[in-house]
């Protein structure tokens, strides 16, 4: 049986939306909007990462290893992915 702890890519989940939210709440133009803008990019990248790590950890017990995936998608973006 495969067991995932999603508790951090949901915490990512929350922070993500809830900078969003301040974003979307803050005077337009203003250094709040702007520090916002940048939670909601660092926080998307951090989510990304984290879906992929849990993603790759699921594929891993159907037999896909770490180097047959970053090789997988080596391919299909044209460019070496860290394993």
């Amino acid at each position: 049986m495969l067991y995932l702890n999603s508790d951090h890519f949901v915490r990512c989940r929350q922070t993500l939306a809830s900078s969003l939210a301040m974003y979307q709440r803050a005077e337009p133009g203003s250094i709040d909007q702007e520090v916002f803008r940048n939670a909601i990019v660092k926080g998307y990248e951090l989510t990304q990462e984290t879906a992929f790590k849990l993603l790759k950890k699921a594929l891993k017990v159907y037999g896909h290893g770490g180097q047959t995936l970053a090789d997988t998608l080596a391919q299909k973006l044209g460019k070496p992915i860290d394993a």
